[in-house]
């Protein structure tokens, strides 16, 4: 295997995927340094990213050594959830401790995964190139966030709106608000573990959820969210602090959030009331 470091990420590819490790390193330092000054996050002590092109040979590479024993050891538990999730992955994210690792999949293996939920969700992007900085804006970002264990819908959207912020446009289709009109019930977002065992609209809805949910109050309440990431509290203590900062208590959050973001957005014209 071959790499290179850049600004403090390493990246790690087989000779054959040159061509996607220079356009993954060409990115690097330009994502981190938006994701610093959107979010007030750093890169990891220990980064590494991965042009992935199997489930497994990602895991065992990545993985320091004390972690492929027990990676081996713990096998059953673990290798159905991913083999039945790399058809749909475009990346991954693990971290290992303090070191972290991304896979993000080259070109000719983004072609044909299966892209049915991610249809509810995205903006067509025909670009091969584009779609390889889409994925490293969003998998870095969850690297640099990764210390912090934000719950999944608040992960999700941060890295969501970053990648809008880097390509310049929104690659959230705006009819996914259609999904927070129309969904129910409305109640608090799932786990990692509990969305993992969605699928479609469902599993789609509470993706991007999250997207507009850190694009509303990053517009209501500008430099916010920022704020709050340099000490997040985690869990319910971290999401009543949001709900404070929009004069809602959380008890109420989820069931009125969705609502208020629709609005809000009828209101800037991203869609119609008659939509």
């Amino acid at each position: 295997m071959s790499s290179r470091t850049i600004s403090d990420v390493t990246v790690v590819y087989d000779a054959s995927e040159l061509a996607t490790a220079e356009l993954l390193s060409d990115t690097v330092a330009k994502v981190l340094h938006l994701i610093q000054e959107s979010w007030g996050l750093g890169v990891p002590k220990d980064c590494r990213i991965y042009v992935m092109t199997s489930w497994w040979g990602f895991f065992f590479q990545s993985a320091p050594r004390f972690w492929r024993i027990l990676l081996i050891l713990a096998w059953p538990l673990w290798c159905f959830r991913a083999r039945r999730a790399w058809p749909f992955s475009a990346g991954w994210t693990q971290r290992y401790g303090r070191q972290v690792a991304i896979g993000i999949k080259p070109p000719r293996l983004l072609e044909v995964s299966d892209k049915r939920i991610g249809r509810h969700m995205f903006v067509e992007e025909k670009d091969a190139e584009t779609k390889i900085r889409h994925l490293m804006c969003h998998e870095l970002t969850h690297a640099c966030a990764a210390s912090l264990k934000l719950p999944a819908w608040l992960n999700e959207g941060l890295t969501a709106v970053t990648v809008d912020r880097y390509l310049g446009k929104r690659t959230i289709r705006p009819d996914t608000l259609e999904l927070l009109r129309g969904y129910r019930p409305k109640a608090r977002p799932p786990t990692y573990r509990e969305l993992l065992r969605l699928e479609g609209q469902v599993f789609a809805y509470h993706a991007v959820r999250g997207y507009w949910l850190v694009q509303y109050l990053d517009e209501r309440e500008a430099g916010c969210l920022k704020r709050l990431l340099s000490s997040w509290q985690g869990g319910e203590a971290g999401e009543a602090e949001i709900a404070k900062a929009l004069g809602m208590e959380l008890g109420d959050f989820w069931g009125q959030i969705d609502d208020k973001m629709v609005a809000y957005f009828e209101m800037k014209g991203v869609i119609s009331s008659a939509a």
